[in-house]
């Protein structure tokens, strides 16, 4: 059924390439780490909208230079041969074409910078969370299976400050995942293990714990993980199952092992062991993600939990109304990066459409000899607020975080450095990394600026920051929307979006702690945020959307 899908499909996608000139845009870090960011790299380091190069270019001239950039006035033409999308399927002939190797070199020297930063800014340490670990039984439990899993999947070593996890040989395990009967039976580690074949990448992370109960030597805690899959089939899609698991354990704190006795699997939503339902869901080729196929592999979905319990709704007060337009869902707790600024250059600014260059802490290489692997998730959050006693507003971008990169116990930090001692030295090598000025026009500049040649640079951000954190459950109703953050329109939909969830349908608002107003956000769909085991963070994709799809989301958090 799926393969015929596919078949179906593809003739008419072809068809919607061909009527649309396809563009993406792609943005890596481009100012060098520990440098100050100017606004200019803010807004879009690297941006670039592109189309297929068939203009005869001279063969002599640097490969910089023959990337074509999509001009508004040809930003409808087609010969019925050229148009970028028709060549996205089936492989990376554009992405080939496209490929630079300087810029590629870029990405290397990127990742051999080194910070300036103490150890303790450059680094967070999951397990000393006490927001995710709160005691020291779940952490010291936590910290031995996530080693446990690592050990499985990415062969990782031994650390011998860390618990042996073991399991008891009559473990007792409920859960909703198949056993196989080669596997080991009731051993969770074992057939962890077994699936890994079956799946082209398997990923475990455990994001929090807490004891719910414990003696002397014993414990009953509470873990709480994510668990992401490479499906094994054409379009290769990618999964997320969250979920809890309650474990029985025995804490031998003399000889450092924790030994597992029970473990009971519980799937977030309102059927906690209906893995099937869980995984139909996601298997299907997602219509975007076929569109782009030949640009980034299919998107890791943050999970939203659409059919609510009435536990989920219990504190809400609310009701849907038969005529309400908005979408209600169910976030489940996630790890996500935050990187957040004050901006003082408004609307027309556009500071909040692309990702900041503080946010980002490696760089990732998409081509050549040494091209790695990426997890590309979505979508990209984007919150602006006021800032109460001073001018500008903040802007929060939250970025869900893959299993794959969150299993490991300690995650990077970006390098966030605006000392005066970086401008002394313009002649390095290093500032060679950087992108152009911002007052300099230059072919990676976006066509899409709303900035003139004499428009006045704007002005830096201010407080600019980065962190981690476990996101809590949230409840949240959302308006589709075609546009971006920043757009006049926003502010309309909001309102109305505010009248049809708390004024008709009564369901409370959740307010900022510090402003008491609404929480609002915008999820930008059409945005990949893309992770490294090894790095974290080191590129986003913008694709193009049509305008009729209206893939992102306008939402305000409520109550939960």
């Amino acid at each position: 059924m799926a393969c015929s899908f596919i078949s179906a499909s593809l003739p008419l996608v072809l068809l919607l390439a061909t009527l649309s000139s396809t563009c993406w845009s792609l943005q890596i870090p481009s100012a060098r780490h520990g440098h100050r960011i100017s606004p200019g790299h803010i807004r879009s380091s690297v941006m670039r909208h592109m189309s297929s190069n068939n203009d005869g270019d001279d063969p002599s001239t640097d490969s910089s230079t023959k990337v074509k950039f999509f001009e508004l006035d040809d930003a409808f033409e087609d010969d019925g041969e050229n148009v970028v999308g028709t060549k996205f399927f089936g492989g990376n002939t554009i992405k080939e074409e496209l490929y630079i190797p300087e810029e590629e070199e870029m990405a290397l020297e990127l990742q051999k910078v080194k910070p300036k930063q103490t150890k303790e800014d450059s680094e967070y340490n999951r397990f000393q969370d006490a927001n995710a670990f709160g005691d020291d039984l779940a952490r010291r439990a936590g910290e031995a299976l996530q080693l446990a899993i690592n050990k499985i999947l990415y062969d990782d070593s031994t650390d011998d400050s860390v618990a042996t996890w073991k399991e008891n040989p009559s473990i007792v395990w409920e859960t909703a995942f198949p056993k196989a009967n080669n596997a080991g039976g009731n051993s969770p580690l074992m057939e962890m293990k077994a699936s890994k074949d079956f799946y082209n990448k398997l990923d475990v992370a455990i994001l929090s714990a807490k004891t719910i109960e414990s003696t002397a030597d014993t414990g009953v805690v509470e873990v709480r993980w994510d668990v992401g899959a490479v499906w094994p089939n054409p379009w290769e899609s990618r999964v997320l199952l969250t979920g809890t698991s309650l474990l029985n354990v025995r804490d031998d704190k003399d000889n450092n092992i924790i030994t597992l006795l029970k473990q009971v699997d519980k799937l977030d939503g309102n059927k906690p062991s209906d893995i099937v339902g869980s995984l139909t869901s996601q298997l299907s080729p997602r219509f975007w993600d076929v569109y782009h196929i030949g640009m980034s592999p299919s998107a890791e979905r943050d999970p939203r939990l659409i059919n609510l319990s009435p536990s989920q709704l219990s504190t809400s007060r609310g009701n849907k109304g038969l005529l309400s337009s908005y979408t209600l869902s169910h976030l489940p707790p996630r790890l996500v990066t935050e990187p957040s600024l004050v901006d003082t250059n408004g609307r027309f600014g556009r500071t909040a459409q692309a990702l900041p260059n503080h946010g980002f802490t490696t760089a990732i290489k998409t081509m050549g000899p040494n091209k790695e692997e990426f997890v590309p998730v979505s979508p990209i959050e984007v919150s602006i607020s006021k800032v109460d006693g001073q001018d500008g507003s903040l802007i929060k971008w939250t970025v869900p975080v893959p299993p794959e990169f969150a299993s490991k116990a300690v995650l990077p930090l970006p390098v966030i450095e605006e000392g005066e001692d970086d401008e002394d030295d313009n002649t390095s090598n290093d500032d060679a990394l950087a992108t152009s000025s911002a007052n300099t026009p230059s072919k990676t500049s976006s066509p899409y600026s709303s900035r003139g040649p004499n428009t006045p640079a704007p002005e830096d951000p201010q407080s600019l920051k980065c962190n981690y954190s476990l996101r809590p459950p949230r409840l949240v109703a959302t308006l589709s929307y075609a546009g971006n953050p920043q757009d006049e329109e926003v502010t309309e939909l909001r309102r109305q979006l505010y009248q049809q969830v708390v004024e008709n349908d009564g369901f409370k608002p959740k307010l900022d702690p510090e402003t008491k107003r609404p929480v609002f956000f915008f999820w930008m769909n059409d945005a990949k945020a893309c992770f490294t085991r090894a790095g974290g963070l080191g590129m986003a994709v913008y694709e193009w959307r049509a305008d009729w799809a209206k893939t992102n989301e306008i939402g305000i958090e409520l109550e939960c």
